[in-house]
């Protein structure tokens, strides 16, 4: 099947994981000219509410919702139904499958995608679950059961994009946080890699906040990470 290709300025998606709404919706007045993708977390969602996802769709710009659903599966599939017709393009759930296929059963027309591992995690905090296998190990199995579901994409580390193409194929959405450019803090993430590298290993978006948010000239910023990806896509 042949997708369109993504816009430059939608594989950017922006974390605004901030507690004030108005700095916020400041940072996407800010941003909007460069970014079009969004990220609402639960953070600023329990903060602000569906006034700071409408500001953002009004504004011509995509919402990427990720409130990483968890609970059973009637409850999840009535919480997805309430986010129809609000204009999100990306919602989140963790990666088991019959949360997946609750969210799937919403059936709202928005993409539903699973996270597999949290980019926080490493191999000890994997073997505190007592599961016997590496992190790899782990994102590709989550990642083979919600795509068998029918999930639209997954969200994984930069770090496993490929193993999940080599084995998964082409078909599916893949988003990959803990993206951090070159000499940038890594903050709490583990699991991490640079746009270009993520981009070249299969990721289609990639989420960004605090490099951006906290750099001396987020413009300059922005249009360097544009510029690594564009090169790497080519």
């Amino acid at each position: 099947m042949n997708t369109p290709p993504i816009p430059l300025e939608d594989r950017i998606i922006f974390a605004l994981d901030l507690a004030d709404p108005r700095a916020a919706l400041a940072l996407v007045d800010r941003l909007a000219g460069q970014i079009r993708f969004f990220k609402v977390g639960l953070q600023l969602f329990f903060a602000g509410g569906w006034p700071v996802v409408e500001y953002i769709v009004n504004k011509g710009c995509k919402v990427m919702l990720d409130l990483k659903l968890y609970d059973i599966p009637a409850t999840v599939q009535l919480a997805v139904r309430q986010f129809a017709d609000r204009g999100i393009t990306f919602t989140t759930v963790h990666g088991y499958g019959p949360v997946v296929e609750a969210a799937l059963a919403a059936n709202t027309g928005i993409q539903i995608l699973a996270v597999t591992v949290l980019t926080s995690f490493g191999n000890e905090q994997v073997a505190e679950l007592q599961y016997q296998g590496t992190v790899d190990d782990l994102v590709l199995q989550r990642a083979e059961t919600v795509l068998r579901l029918g999930c639209h994409g997954v969200v994984c580390s930069a770090r496993e994009a490929s193993l999940l193409r080599q084995h998964l194929g082409q078909s599916f959405t893949m988003v990959t946080p803990g993206i951090r450019p070159t000499g940038a803090d890594l903050n709490d993430q583990q699991r991490v890699a640079t746009p270009g590298r993520a981009i070249a290993d299969g990721a289609d978006y990639l989420v960004i906040g605090r490099p951006i948010r906290d750099a001396s000239d987020p413009d300059v910023c922005i249009k360097a990470i544009q510029q690594e990806i564009a090169t790497a896509l080519a």
